[in-house]
């Protein structure tokens, strides 16, 4: 065990019921992690956006992304094992462009942390009476991200972000609860079904960039040295919480969405009116605070794994929490903020148009590209059998062509808010 891991067992050993929470945090904390950076302010508003205008019609596309993650996440768990991160083979598959391309598409993922910000001032500028302006809202939502990633240990970190999921999650399930849903219609919505319009295509790619989160992907191959896990199974029990907890939460808010809402422009309140609808007024404060809370998680969190890419791409060896790892993610959320404030002030962006496209934009580019790095590492590092190089292949090929055929629309949806 680590001298960082000792310590955190000895503290947990301290609080009451910490041993056992420390245990839970040890053996899914990466898996709550990943859910926290996929389900952010971002997927809230896809998932309630394609509820409301497409109604159960693209449920289909969340089991489709849970299988495509399990096989992408089993991968980069086998780089894990090995201790050969998947940013480390980029750069010696392609000596001439490799650092160039990583540190470029570590600075795509930023575009998460620009929406997500820009979500979270909005968000406060809604929760706090003294800060009527989206803009002063943003710079102090990313003063909080740094203050996230300067607590440097990793166990409080999981922690508090398991503690943000579980405060968006609660609020979605206490809503079905009380909802008539035809169930029927639901199991329709889970046929695969494509059509050629510009709308229903963008909301394809927005899914699927916003569940399978490549980001994760550069993160979970380079944790090795802080989860000490040699084990493949520790990984893929991990995953399958993880990503399970994802498709659950989604499958609410849209479920939740489709019943709800009505087809229209999302605005930063939407998606909470019907906890407001059923449960009062108190509710939708408590919706905006929970995806106040999901922008800050999923956009720190994200950036994490620039905070692995950005060094490797530079050739350091680096590790979860130290210095060219946090002055990497502290300089990605400055600039993320430094970005977002003249996008909201001089195109027809706002933080919920930002929360739908990014990750629209991140699916489209960013995702085939580390989906077909990892099949290279992980068939330079392992011994893969046939039927899973198959497996793997296939699911690329969906995330490529999905890219291919969505790429027009989401060029014409990002034009028209410019």
């Amino acid at each position: 065990m680590s001298e960082r891991s000792a310590s955190a067992s000895a503290v947990a050993d301290a609080v009451p019921g910490g041993e056992a929470i420390h245990g839970l945090l040890y053996d899914y904390g990466l898996g709550v992690l990943f859910a926290a950076n996929v389900f952010g302010a971002g997927s809230v508003y896809i998932l309630a956006d394609t509820g409301a205008n497409y109604a159960f019609s693209l449920l289909w596309v969340l089991p489709l992304a849970f299988l495509v993650d399990i096989a992408l996440h089993d991968m980069s768990a086998r780089l894990a094992v090995a201790d050969e991160p998947l940013a480390d083979y980029i750069v010696d598959a392609l000596p001439i462009g490799g650092s160039m391309l990583l540190i470029g598409i570590s600075l795509m993922s930023g575009l998460w942390a620009v929406s997500n910000y820009a979500v979270a001032g909005a968000a406060l500028a809604w929760l706090v009476p003294g800060i009527d302006n989206v803009l002063v809202g943003i710079v102090l939502a990313a003063g909080i991200g740094i203050a996230i990633v300067q607590m440097k240990v990793y166990d409080r970190i999981e922690a508090a972000i398991a503690a943000m999921v579980f405060a968006v999650f609660s609020s979605y399930g206490l809503l079905l609860l009380g909802l008539d849903v035809p169930w029927q219609s639901v199991a329709a919505g889970l046929q695969p079904l494509l059509e050629t319009e510009i709308g229903y295509l963008t909301a394809i790619i927005a899914l699927l960039g916003t569940t399978v989160y490549w980001p994760n992907f550069f993160i979970q191959s380079s944790i090795r040295p802080t989860k000490e896990w040699t084990d493949i199974w520790e990984y893929r029990r991990d995953n399958a919480a993880g990503i399970a907890t994802t498709l659950v939460i989604g499958s609410f808010v849209m479920i939740v969405s489709a019943v709800t809402l009505s087809a229209g422009a999302m605005t930063l309140t939407t998606p909470g009116e019907p906890l407001a609808g059923i449960l009062g007024d108190y509710a939708l404060v408590v919706f905006i605070f929970a995806a106040f809370l999901a922008s800050i998680s999923s956009a720190t969190g994200t950036l994490f794994g620039a905070g692995f890419m950005v060094p490797q791409a530079l050739g350091r060896d680096t590790v979860f929490g130290d210095t060219a790892f946090r002055r990497t993610v502290v300089a990605l959320i400055v600039l993320a903020a430094v970005t977002a404030l003249p996008m909201l002030t001089y195109t027809g962006f706002g933080p919920v148009e930002m929360a739908i496209v990014m990750p629209a934009v991140n699916g489209a580019i960013g995702l085939p590209v580390t989906v077909f790095a990892l099949i290279g590492a992980v068939n330079k590092f392992h011994d893969v059998e046939w039927y899973e190089n198959v497996a793997f292949i296939a699911a690329g090929t969906v995330l490529l062509v999905g890219s291919l055929l969505t790429v027009q629309s989401l060029y014409e949806t990002i034009v028209a808010l410019l």
